[in-house]
């Protein structure tokens, strides 16, 4: 067949099909955008982390560490040819003259900063020029939230200091909007003066380093990521593994949003597949002519395959310009949340990935009706009641292996994991076979004898089900998961949000205080008494470093866990020891029992931390306090409500062993919200080196970042409802011809039109609902795997968000089924019956 004559046919095709083939489009364009739109966001964000990599980290190298850095890396640092400045961060309160304070984060430079990047200064100037022993710059919302104004006076730690500059701009800062306060900066001989590096202080320690070309930078930090006395609590990385916290958490989100839009994707298949065999279905008395008129079955299967193939570049173009949009909109939404960044929208990588996908999808999933027109006889010309022979089992098999293989390789490139690739793939296997199965016994209940005894409307809607050809299986399946995609998601994201916006536990304290000095409580609590706080809780810390368990160093311990830097961290860290004679309410005790040896120094683990530290029932940790060596002996283990935000520790020694080792408190209360500003003035202004934490204001920063992103997944999740409605307007359109029959039939027994709509409406209401139910048993279950098991919270079930999904995805399938059969209820009985 020549080329010319191959495009007559298809534009004839194109003309007579037209609303099937729309239905095509938009399921597929719909999936396409999904995948756009969170590939092209996730490549605009790695794009940008990569380009400004070194800005990011303001250096080609950064070493960091909870504890002092070893003076000897100076010397390490010039051997190298690497240039450092050392920086440590803190938060601390500060107070205007006034007498409002702020929480903020103090950042102390000791040289040059930054490396790369540039910090904005107003006035203009680096901060080695401005900074002095008596001024400091403050980025300007601190300005904004204490009412103050440059050259004014500003109370940090026990002096005060002039505002000098303004920080317009910073660079190794990407602002998620989860930092604690303003940043203020000041010099290493303002912060000797200020006089906040007290015992307990949590201090972060950094040097940063710029090479010559970075290979210095690169070499040194394998020095010292093999230096085993460094290398187990130093924080090495170098400007290629910048911000490696926000890479890993966009890498995070990307995969469960790109599987998300996977889904989308294959839900769009799935009408897809509906829409074309709806259209073969309608050619086969036109297929059967071209074959008597001398076309081969290969050539009618190139000739439909090349217009499906068409359509779907077409439903995929369009996807991708879907997909654009919809990055325009969530870049407008996230501007502060990563403010002066420039993301690129036109993403080739993620447009040639949408389009890739989506014509891969569309023709697999239009193989098997495809396949169909190589077994339309010739003989319907005369017989139109002759049917497509049936493709053999080998066919199948070959189609269905192909379509598992297509599964894979899709979600592969969507996740860029074999084993999370495997495990959606098996999921949706699972999840398909349970919808399958479902719909296929509601197509045996409903041909059941039982029905007869029902009223008039709703027998024959029962029926209708039933009927051969009548699409429930595919209708139940499609819609079931879209309804299972966006519930689990729905209530995925509702219960984090409850968690961390809903209502603190009763009694929980809303404010901490932290690096209280011994000497200083009795005053503190004064303080908090006189402020109407209640449930005051107090406890000593003390800070101490393990030196070994059951004999075997730390450092050893850590060399045996590999590359589990997280269990590194746990044995190398600063430990926070407290003491008690009792436990906490929310502690209970799993293994062993609370000071049960008389003659020896006991401590009780939290049972995670213990398994962490590879400790059980019995064992000896040896601690350093300040210079001397403790032993005690692992009595017990416990299980730590920590969610109900009392204080609680991982490590608690008998009363009597730490009574006289250097220590501070720490101390918890719940106070209103009007007083908390008045109680952190009044802290601020008497005891300098005491931090109020107000619990409110953190959990609503997280609150409203959580927000954002469960509105992006959320209108992921739309698209697979839209996909849904498209589908099983697909579905009902595939019996369009035999519909009009039937109404002419009820209409010719005496049913008029409003009576055959009552009765369509409650036969596709009845998909609808049956579809919403096996669905949203399908999102109760795979939401409280989530929730339970991937984030370890307490799964809580929402009869309100179940019930909307039940009640819209049936009045959503009626409303599709009625406007699907609207054309059949308007033709006349006797022209329906004159076609057949």
């Amino acid at each position: 067949m020549r080329l010319a004559q191959l495009g007559r046919m298809l534009a004839r095709e194109a003309r007579s099909s037209w609303a099937r083939l729309a239905f095509f489009c938009a399921c597929l364009a719909l999936g396409v955008a999904a995948v756009v739109a969170v590939a092209g966001l996730s490549a605009a964000l790695q794009d940008t982390i990569r380009v400004r990599a070194r800005e990011l980290l303001a250096a080609d190298l950064s070493v960091s560490s909870r504890r002092a850095l070893p003076e000897e890396l100076d010397a390490q640092f010039a051997a190298s040819g690497v240039e450092m400045t050392r920086v440590r961060e803190m938060a601390t309160l500060v107070a205007a003259p006034s007498g409002a304070s702020l929480l903020v984060e103090l950042k102390v430079v000791d040289g040059e900063y930054p490396f790369y990047g540039t910090l904005t200064l107003d006035p203009p100037g680096t901060l080695r020029e401005r900074l002095g022993p008596g001024n400091c710059a403050v980025a300007p919302e601190l300005l904004t939230r204490l009412r103050l104004a440059r050259g004014d006076q500003l109370k940090i730690g026990a002096e005060q200091f002039t505002i000098d500059s303004v920080i317009a701009a910073e660079p190794d800062r990407l602002n998620f909007s989860l930092t604690l306060g303003p940043r203020v900066f000041l010099s290493a001989a303002a912060f000797e003066r200020a006089d906040l590096q007290k015992q307990g202080s949590s201090i972060r320690h950094v040097a940063l380093g710029k090479s010559r070309s970075g290979a210095e930078a690169r070499a040194l930090a394998k020095s010292l990521r093999e230096r085993p006395e460094l290398g187990l609590y130093l924080n090495v990385r170098t400007w290629e593994d910048a911000q490696p916290s926000l890479r890993e958490s966009i890498k995070r989100t990307q995969r469960f949003l790109a599987l998300t839009a996977l889904a989308s994707l294959l839900v769009g298949g799935i009408g897809i597949a509906q829409t074309v065999r709806a259209w073969i279905e309608s050619r086969l008395d036109a297929i059967a002519v071209q074959k008597c008129l001398g076309m081969t079955s290969r050539e009618i299967f190139g000739l439909y395959a090349a217009q499906t193939a068409l359509l779907a570049a077409l439903g995929s173009a369009l996807g991708a310009g879907l997909g654009v949009l919809a990055q325009m909109l969530v870049i407008a939404m996230l501007q502060d949340f990563a403010p002066g960044q420039n993301f690129e929208l036109l993403q080739p990588m993620a447009l040639a990935r949408g389009i890739g996908l989506g014509l891969g999808v569309a023709l697999l999933f239009s193989m098997r009706p495809l396949f169909a027109t190589l077994g339309v006889p010739p003989a319907r010309v005369l017989r139109h009641d002759a049917q497509p022979l049936r493709a053999r089992a080998g066919s199948d098999a070959l189609l269905a292996a192909l379509l598992l293989a297509g599964l894979l390789l899709a979600a592969f490139a969507q996740s860029s994991s074999w084993l999370f690739a495997a495990g959606f793939s098996g999921s949706v296997l699972a999840i398909f076979g349970v919808l399958l199965a479902a719909a296929a016994g509601v197509v045996r209940i409903c041909s059941g004898k039982w029905r007869e005894r029902l009223p008039l409307t709703l027998r024959h809607a029962v029926a209708g089900l039933a009927r051969p050809g009548a699409g429930t299986l595919n209708a139940i399946v499609a819609l079931g998961l879209g309804v299972l995609v966006v519930l689990c998601i729905q209530l995925v994201q509702a219960q984090l949000a409850r968690e961390l916006d809903g209502e603190l536990p009763r009694g929980a304290p809303t404010v901490f205080l932290v690096d209280v000095q011994t000497e200083q409580w009795p005053r503190v609590r004064e303080l908090l008494q006189a402020k109407g706080a209640s449930e005051v809780e107090s406890a000593p810390v003390v800070v101490a470093r393990l030196a070994a368990i059951d004999g075997v160093g730390v450092d050893e311990l850590a060399r045996r866990r590999g590359d589990d830097r997280g269990a590194k961290w746990t044995l190398t860290r600063e430990q926070r020891l407290t003491y008690a004679e009792q436990l906490p309410d929310d502690n209970e005790i799993v293994a062993g029992e609370l000071w049960s040896d008389p003659l020896l120094a006991e401590a009780s683990l939290e049972s995670e931390f213990a398994d962490s530290l590879g400790a059980e029932l019995g064992s000896t940790l040896s601690f350093d306090v300040q210079g001397v060596p403790i032993d005690l002996k692992v009595t017990s283990l416990r299980k730590v409500e920590w969610r109900s935000f009392s204080l609680n520790f991982f490590l608690l020694v008998e009363p009597g062993v730490l009574d006289e080792a250097p220590q501070f408190r720490v101390a918890s209360a719940r106070i209103e919200k009007r007083l908390e500003d008045p109680l952190q003035d009044e802290l601020v202004a008497g005891f300098p080196n005491v931090t109020l934490l107000r619990i409110r204001e953190i959990l609503e920063k997280l609150a409203a970042v959580l927000a954002r992103v469960g509105a992006g997944v959320r209108l992921l999740g739309l698209c697979t409802v839209i996909s849904g409605a498209a589908i099983l307007l697909g579905a009902i359109s595939a019996s369009a011809s035999r519909r009009a029959r039937e109404v002419a039939l009820f209409k010719t027994l005496g049913l008029v039109r409003g009576e055959v709509a009552r009765i369509y409406l409650v036969e596709h209401g009845l998909v609808g609902l049956v579809a919403g139910a096996i669905g949203a048993l399908g999102a109760n279950a795979l939401a409280w795997g989530v929730v339970e098991y991937g984030m370890e919270l307490d799964f809580r079930f929402d009869p309100l968000a179940n019930a909307v999904a039940l009640l819209a995805t049936g009045l959503l399938a009626a409303l599709a089924g009625l406007a699907a059969s609207l054309r059949p209820l308007l033709v006349p009985p006797i022209q329906a019956l004159r076609s057949e």
